[in-house]
């Protein structure tokens, strides 16, 4: 026996090791092998379409059908899960606001009911423009072979002239354009030539076909980020200008503009709460628990001390989380936070109690595998975990419900019952039928005996 401790000393800390690297790694690995996959995003075509010589067009009701197909046509294939948007046609403007209230979409697309009108007006002005250059190149072509015949210009000579003169015209169209687009970037004074193709290029600009892009922010902040990135760049390789509008931003401060800062804001709040009440459980249990209990009431007097010193310091752990965010340049958040915190840390140490009342090592693991496998959790959405982590994980673990709650405070302005406090409620629930099965349990067979 005494040779063994004398090991045991050596052994346990590589044993720490081990475990703190597996502690790690499932921290860390949803982190490093997220992907986007099928991030629900809905489509909207208010388009009137217009009337042309071939017939009636609609392109926002094109671009619908090609949207939604292409996510129907995918979804049937082995590698649906790799498409990483999937498109949702909406049929009106209520039904896509109700979407956004549920949060069952993370961004919309919105196309204008002028959208097509507008569309054959600039190609009508291109058209227009192509005309009157090309008719304006036949004028500068006649009035040169009638200089080069008037100057008694023949043969060769004559066609070097014709080609002079219409290089020199070519070039002067290059130039008022390249002026144009100087005048427009410099923002400068230019001269009226410069003003008057600026202006020109503006009322085109203005004229172009356009889409509204709606990202829902309180949703996930991250994929906001990548959605005011990757969508306008995708459409306007279509030639089409995308007008960007974020809901639910929130009034969150913070002194940098990556965007891993926003995500980075919730975490001060979401994982210092589960945290600090695993800690918290595992000394009241401490504290307050027994190893052997002479009765069952004697029992069941510990476990209520137990609860009610919960209630307390899981008071204290939101005020804790809610000072961590201000201290870190994010201002204090609001009144409903503390509320909301309050409810989410004491329905993790009801269960974190309940469980080491049954077996102290039961709980400690418990809590410990709940840290690993669900940090990620409460800062990605499902949309972007590992397969392993979206099937076994994310379901169940309270810190995604954390994190939903804290993002409804947050960015939707919501109270501190919100869309993840009924599920945190489940969880409390939870551990109260838990604790009533330790109480039922034989005297003395407790794992801190």
């Amino acid at each position: 026996m005494g040779a063994l401790k004398q090991y045991a000393k050596y052994v346990l800390p590589l044993v720490t090791i081990i475990a703190v690297s597996c502690l790690m790694a499932l921290m860390f690995y949803p982190m490093m092998n997220a992907q986007v996959r099928e991030l629900p995003v809905a489509v909207l075509s208010l388009d009137e379409g217009a009337t042309t010589a071939q017939g009636e067009v609609n392109v926002g009701d094109a671009m619908v059908k090609k949207l939604t197909e292409a996510s129907a046509g995918d979804s049937s294939s082995a590698d649906a899960d790799e498409q990483p948007m999937v498109w949702a046609k909406v049929a009106s403007k209520d039904e896509l606001d109700k979407g956004f209230a549920d949060h069952d979409y993370y961004a919309a697309i919105v196309i204008p009911k002028d959208f097509t009108a507008k569309q054959m007006a600039v190609k009508q002005a291109a058209a227009k423009a192509q005309i009157e250059s090309a008719t304006a190149l036949a004028q500068t072509m006649a009035k040169a072979q009638a200089e080069a015949a008037g100057q008694g210009l023949t043969g060769a000579a004559a066609q070097q002239y014709v080609q002079a003169a219409m290089q020199k015209a070519i070039a002067a169209q290059s130039g008022t354009a390249t002026g144009a687009a100087g005048s427009v970037s410099d923002g400068g004074s230019a001269s009226g030539t410069s003003d008057s193709a600026g202006a020109s290029a503006s009322s085109d600009d203005e004229n172009a076909p356009a889409v509204t892009l709606t990202i829902d922010n309180s949703k996930s902040p991250l994929v906001a980020s990548l959605l005011k990135q990757s969508v306008p760049t995708m459409l306007s390789q279509t030639g089409v200008k995308v007008e960007v509008k974020t809901i639910n931003a929130g009034d969150v401060k913070s002194n940098s503009s990556l965007p891993t800062a926003a995500m980075m804001g919730q975490n001060v709040l979401i994982m210092p709460t589960y945290m600090m009440s695993l800690i918290v459980a595992v000394l009241t249990v401490m504290q307050l628990g027994r190893k052997h209990y002479d009765s069952k009431p004697q029992r069941w007097v510990s476990f209520g001390m137990q609860l009610c010193a919960a209630l307390v310091w899981s008071l204290c752990v939101a005020l804790g989380a809610c000072c961590i965010f201000a201290m870190l340049g994010s201002g204090w958040p609001p009144a409903a936070m503390i509320g909301f915190l309050w409810l989410a840390s004491f329905a993790v140490m009801s269960v974190m109690l309940a469980l080491m009342n049954i077996a102290m090592p039961l709980g400690a693991i418990c809590g410990v595998l709940g840290l690993g496998l669900g940090m990620t959790s409460g800062l990605f959405p499902y949309e972007l975990l590992p397969g392993f982590w979206r099937d076994w994980v994310y379901g169940w673990v309270p810190q995604r419900y954390i994190g939903d709650g804290v993002r409804a405070v947050l960015y939707s302005g919501d109270g501190w019952w919100n869309a993840a406090s009924e599920p945190l409620m489940i969880v409390m629930c939870v551990g109260l039928v838990v604790f009533i099965v330790a109480g039922l349990l034989p005297l003395g067979k407790r794992g801190r005996e």
